[in-house]
């Protein structure tokens, strides 16, 4: 079989050359069609169901993190009216630029205005400041506005965020440079302007990606130096590097043929081609070298092909098999890096046996360097003898430091730890890494995590509320930022109406509420059609993390406690035999709100009963015949007051009077009457304002009763937010849990941060299948092509401990296993294994004529300068992804580089004492 192949080859030399070279004028103009696209949403089948209902959600919402970008514009003082009239100019702009779809910032929020006739909420662009003074109150206004403060202006109040959200047919750059062409000439004397958001993301990605497929260029050149001080001959130095050449354009050719985009992956592909082709045609050229010290040049092109044909097909079937196992995992990036990956060795391979075959036929050398015989008296075969003799002399001292190596390289190898977030892939020093931690430290994320809420009435309070309380829970979460929602907008104007910074509990007053949102766009817009799906959304500071999965999934599991299913009870329609019952539902939405903000509950069963035990008791048990009661009653009746003209001071004597004598309220009307000379009706109309002024201090009262209960229970004082949650005590409404409730809701995680937490969780099972398919693929091949169980698992052996060894490498310099890394376990058992192929397959030759000792000595300053000429190649090589703009890239080459070198040290020095200890049917045919 061998022999025809051989005899095929130099026959056909000619027409073969030609083909090969009208193969890469073709692949050449395909690459002409090379597109580079990284988007997290496409790594996944569109069919996959957290991808249809992300798309769903954002088609009925909009936001499409793939369509959103940031702006943000600092200033040393943000509220001078030039500089708001600055932004307020660029977010015009920004509107009528045709690539815009929408555009948010701080001057469309809704802003409550107190009028002459009572509360009106307009957009803060129809109350613009006129001068600085009213830029100075406009600061204080929006830096106590939750709808606002850390999520369109800085906590700090100098840095203005505007978001985007562009139409779907626009590439990154080409938006990257229409942004830019619009806020340049406006922004003034701006401190920093950062831009941000997955489509420039993209076209960060894209110009590193394409900077990264350039790097080919400088592999290419450190390649062509080794090849010199390998070969020393024009043709040892060019025509491996022409392999790996050829085999990179036909793999990009195939990649642009298929109508496939280049990702951050397959940006790496031709420094990975370049570096790890060239092995085969150092095999062959080394071999054929060796071969005309004797035969002529048709025969030793036979001779090589005949002897070198099975070791490189081998070498590169388990090095496809190593790429090819990483297409278990289902990510599209890994999937299609391994097969692209896969094709390309398979080009190599045939590269090197017909490329390589036939112009050696055609162009024979001349001369042959002396260094290419086993015999040579190089540096490199001097230091491979040296190496044999020390295996021999040493081999106790060899086996024990394997042994202190492999137990240290297990130690570290635990403390490895995966995270694949995006600093972790593009390392802390990349522009893109930098701008996402500035809007990080500004904003509290850049990404977002939405929970889409589905009732038959999303304005329900109990719906609301459970809105909230994620929202609250969502922020002890260090992965987490700022929630946002219709909740924000409501609580904001119940507390300018009613005093209160909580969610009514009344529907009627929920209606009241929303009335004033009148035809805000952003308002209206966070409700879907008929009230019945709204969104939460929760800002992250990383699209995917270990930090973020872990908040994920607790947030899952703190959104599967709550009642999906309740029914609502009007306390004033129930028996107050009963009503202790249902005071423990609205005490269990207290405690639960409480726990939600990150309160820890000690004794959750004593605080439950006193709480319990304050809502049941009567809101006159708290009334007060002091000066400050009685003030503070005046204060809530102040506009009544003000509207007759009297000083409340005249008040004081007669409600002191009135609450410590219990009077009626019949003699409160008189009293007004004959002490503060009012008519019947401004009496009664005065007499009821303070009964209902009254009413209103004794909850208040109530509540501050029960926040200092809490305080005691709890041993901790309440913030201002955490002690409005015991208003709920004076509900009206009980919502409690029933399977068969009318009142029904369901919570959902969406968003990138989860599909890309799917994505990663998918790589990391799937890399653990590929590298165990990996294992077992190659293994099976070994033996089947030795022929032998025993020495098939022995040639394992070495890059086994180098992979062991690389992770306690991993261990020691605190390298995470991330996208890149993950990969490089698969890669090295099926191109780290060519090492011990050559090897084997040289030694079993070898031991056919001389006894094992010759047999390892010839084989290792035969094939084993082959082999270390190889490593140190493509070490070299794939040493340069090391200057990769992406970190993981950069890590990954050092790694790949890192261990082809262990598996030459492993397999030179480990692999020979194994082999003495095989009994070989080859030395039986010694005669």
């Amino acid at each position: 079989m061998m022999r025809k192949l051989a005899n095929f080859i130099t026959k056909y030399a000619r027409p073969i050359f030609i083909v090969i070279i009208l193969i890469t004028i073709f692949a050449g103009m395909q690459t002409r069609n090379l597109k580079i696209e990284d988007d997290v949403t496409k790594y996944i089948s569109e069919d996959d169901p957290d991808i249809k209902f992300y798309s769903e959600v954002v088609e009925k919402f909009g936001g499409s993190q793939a369509n959103m970008s940031m702006i943000s514009l600092e200033y040393e003082d943000l509220f001078t009216l030039e500089n708001l009239e600055r932004v307020k100019t660029i977010t015009e702009k920004l509107e009528d630029a045709p690539f815009i779809k929408s555009v948010n910032s701080f001057l469309n929020m809704p802003k409550i205005i107190t009028t002459d006739v009572g509360l009106e909420v307009k957009d803060l662009v129809e109350v613009f400041p006129e001068s600085d003074v009213e830029a100075k109150e406009l600061k204080n206004s929006l830096l106590n506005d939750n709808l606002v403060r850390g999520k369109f202006i800085s906590e700090d109040g100098n840095v203005a965020l505007i978001m985007v959200e562009t139409v779907h047919d626009i590439e990154g750059k080409e938006l990257k440079e229409g942004i830019e062409n619009i806020v340049k000439p406006l922004k003034g004397q701006t401190l920093q302007v950062y831009y941000f958001g997955m489509p420039l993301i993209t076209a960060e990605i894209s110009e590193g990606s394409w900077d990264t497929m350039k790097l080919a260029i400088i592999a290419a050149v450190v390649i062509l130096l080794v090849l010199y001080f390998c070969f020393r001959s024009f043709r040892g130095i060019f025509l491996p590097l022409i392999v790996a050449i050829l085999a990179s354009f036909w793999v990009l050719g195939f990649v642009a043929s298929t109508g496939k985009s280049v990702t951050m992956m397959i940006s790496a592909m031709p420094v990975l081609m370049i570096s790890l082709a060239t092995a085969y045609g150092i095999h062959f050229i080394s071999r054929y070298y060796e071969e005309r010290h004797s035969l002529e040049p048709v025969k030793a092109v036979n001779k090589t092909i005949r002897n070198i044909f099975t070791p490189i097909f081998m070498s590169a079937l388990t090095t496809m098999a190593g790429f090819l196992s990483l297409t278990a995992a289902i990510v599209r990036p890994m999937t299609e890096f391994g097969f692209f990956s896969t094709m390309g060795i398979f080009f190599a391979f045939v590269l090197a046996t017909f490329l390589l075959g036939s112009f050696f036929t055609i162009f024979p050398p001349a001369k042959i360097h002396e260094k290419f015989s086993h015999e040579a008296n190089d540096l490199i075969t001097k230091l491979l003898r040296l190496t044999g003799q020390s295996i021999l002399k040493e081999k106790k001292v060899i086996l024990i430091a394997v042994l202190i190596i492999v137990v240290i390289s297990v130690v570290f190898g635990t403390r490895v730890k995966t995270e694949s977030s995006i600093e972790s892939r593009l390392g802390k020093d990349n522009k893109i890494v930098k701008t996402m931690n500035y809007f990080n430290e500004k904003f509290g994320g850049t990404d977002f995590l939405y929970v889409y809420t589905k009732s038959n009435n999303v304005k329900n309070p109990y719906v609301l509320r459970q809105i909230k309380k994620i929202g609250n829970y969502a922020k002890q979460f260090p992965a987490l930022g700022e929630p946002s929602s219709i909740t924000d907008f409501l609580i904001q104007l119940n507390n300018t109406m009613e005093n209160k910074n909580i969610i009514p509990a009344s529907e009627e007053k929920i209606d009241n509420l929303w009335f004033f949102a009148g035809d805000n766009e952003y308002i209206t817009s966070m409700i879907g059609d008929n009230d019945k799906d709204t969104l939460l959304q929760i800002r992250t500071k990383e699209m995917t993390s270990a930090a973020l999965e872990q908040a994920i999934n607790q947030m899952e599991e703190f959104i599967e406690n709550i009642p999906k299913k309740v029914n609502k009870i009007e306390l004033s329609k129930v028996n107050e035999e009963t009503k202790a019952e249902y005071y423990g539902y609205l005490v269990d939405e207290i405690i639960s709100s409480l726990e939600a903000k990150n309160i820890k509950i000690k004794n959750k069963e004593k605080l439950r009963e006193e709480l319990i035990k304050i809502a049941s008791t009567p809101g006159s048990e708290f009334e007060k015949d002091t000066e400050e009661f009685t003030n503070e009653i005046l204060t809530v009746s102040s506009l009544e007051i003000e509207d007759l003209g009297i000083d409340g001071s005249d008040l004081v004597p007669i409600l002191i009077e009135y609450i410590r004598e219990k009077k009626s309220q019949d003699n409160l009307t008189r009293e007004l009457m004959e002490k503060i000379e009012l008519s019947e009706d401004d009496a009664l109309y005065l007499q009821k304002a303070l009964e209902d002024s009254k009413k209103i201090v004794q909850d208040r009262e109530k509540v501050r009763f029960a926040q200092t209960e809490t305080e005691k229970l709890i041993g901790e004082n309440l913030k201002d937010e955490e002690k409005d949650i015991l208003w709920y005590l004076m509900d009206e409404v009980v919502y409690i849990p029933d399977d068969n409730g009318n009142i029904e809701v369901s919570f959902q995680l969406t968003g990138i941060p989860v599909i890309s937490d799917k994505i990663n969780n998918s790589l990391f099972r799937g890399q653990v299948k590929s590298l165990i398919a990996a294992f077992i693929a190659v293994s099976i091949m070994l033996m089947l092509q030795f022929g032998s169980l025993v020495l098939g698992l022995f040639a394992m052996i070495p890059i086994t401990l180098t992979i062991i060894t690389a992770f306690g490498v991993m261990g020691l310099l605190n390298i995470d296993l991330n996208i890149g890394t993950i990969m490089v376990a698969s890669i090295a058992i099926g191109a780290g294994i060519d090492y011990t192929i050559h090897y084997i397959s040289r030694y079993k030759n070898e031991l056919k004529r001389r006894s094992k000792i010759e047999a390892m000595k010839i084989t290792l300053t035969g094939t084993g300068r082959a082999i270390v000429f190889n490593s140190i190649t493509v070490a070299a090589g794939v040493f340069v992804l090391g200057f990769s703009d992406f970190g993981m890239m950069a890590v990954f080459g050092k790694l790949i580089g890192s261990v082809m070198l262990l598996s030459v040290v492993y397999t030179l020095t480990l692999l020979p004492i194994l082999l003495n200890n095989i009994k070989f049917k080859e030395e039986a045919k010694k005669k």
